[in-house]
């Protein structure tokens, strides 16, 4: 007999189940509930700038932001592109 705490011989964390999820095992999702990702493309800015532009952005888009990358475009200005996570669950 196994004790409550575990699932097949596995640690079993109550806290982590179903920790913001629109499809699990217990729970079908489907496709229209699936997230989906909006990428961002920033003017480019110069180094000194980056940090200014990159606070911007999270106090605009907030917990949406899954990434942000700066890329060397050149003549010393950067590429700032924000991928954001668009969640459209059902609940």
């Amino acid at each position: 007999m196994q004790s409550t705490d575990r699932i097949d011989g596995s640690p079993r964390n109550e806290a982590c189940d179903n920790i913001d999820s629109c499809g699990t095992a217990r729970n079908s999702s489907a496709s229209e509930g699936i997230r989906s990702t909006a990428i961002r493309t920033l003017d480019p800015v110069p180094l000194y700038l980056i940090p200014q532009t990159i606070s911007a952005a999270v106090r605009r888009h907030g917990r949406s932001i899954l990434e942000i990358r700066a890329k060397l475009n050149g003549h010393n200005f950067f590429v700032i592109t924000i991928t954001l996570q668009e969640v459209d669950c059902n609940e």
